[in-house]
């Protein structure tokens, strides 16, 4: 009986021993899982902050970026709405200068006639030269002005810039052609014009003469062949850009008035 107890009590104690140490194996097996967890969570932990510190940085730079741009766009904003009142500004100046130039323009539309009109009756008693050219610059410009193309203060300058045309016309001495009107009829001629005082001319046919006025009137006078030869050679020096010596020219000088 005794050892049959003895053999319980040394199975119960082997049985106990084994659970006790499968106890401490499974134990020791949870604490290093746990351990390996932790460690896991730990890393996943620290990787999960190191993301959202990454992200934070990034927001926080988009933000600052998106603030400096805003900062930017509101400076441009001020800007452009500068520069449009400063726009805006000179606008009304500009209808202001406008208007009054439009006015004063108006106002020197009278003067401006009556400029046209001047130069028309200067032209009317001037030397026969290519009239029909200088009237027509004339007329252009009194065209353009009533037809609102010209204002009046350009239309003053172009009539300066005719005047002064006419001044050189008077400095200068020089051969052309142009077509002339004798006994009736219009032929081209080669033509001198000594200043605006005096025109010569000669015909294809070889006649010579001078525009001669009388009154009001211009006619142009034919010489004869002896009157003439003086006229030839004047001719033939132009001709050949000969401008200085001693040459022999009839009297063209028009009537003077008393």
């Amino acid at each position: 009986m005794k050892a049959t107890n003895h053999r319980l009590i040394a199975a119960a104690t082997c049985t106990a021993l084994g659970v006790g140490l499968a106890a401490k194996s499974y134990a020791e097996d949870s604490v290093e899982t746990l351990a390996k967890q932790l460690v896991e969570l730990r890393s996943t932990v620290e990787q999960t902050h190191e993301e959202l510190e990454s992200e934070r940085k990034q927001h926080y730079a988009r933000m600052t970026s998106l603030t400096q741009r805003r900062a930017e766009l509101e400076a441009d904003v001020q800007r452009r709405e500068l520069e449009l009142k400063k726009l805006q500004q000179a606008i009304s100046a500009s209808d202001r200068e406008r208007n009054k130039a439009r006015a004063d323009a108006d106002a020197l539309r009278p003067l401006v006639g009556e400029v046209i009109k001047s130069l028309g009756a200067h032209l009317d008693g001037a030397l026969p030269f290519k009239l029909e050219d200088r009237r027509a610059g004339l007329t252009e410009i009194q065209t353009k002005l009533d037809k609102g193309e010209l204002s009046a203060p350009r239309a003053l300058n172009q009539l300066w810039t005719f005047v002064e045309d006419e001044l050189r016309l008077a400095r200068e001495n020089g051969l052309f052609q142009q077509t002339i009107a004798r006994d009736g009829k219009e032929e081209l001629a080669d033509v001198i014009r000594i200043g605006m005082v005096m025109l010569f001319f000669r015909t294809n046919d070889g006649a010579y003469g001078y525009a001669n006025k009388s009154g009001d009137a211009w006619s142009y006078t034919t010489l004869d062949p002896a009157a003439a030869k003086p006229l030839g050679d004047l001719f033939d020096a132009f001709q050949k850009q000969v401008r200085t010596g001693y040459f022999v020219i009839p009297n063209a000088l028009p009537e003077v008035k008393q």
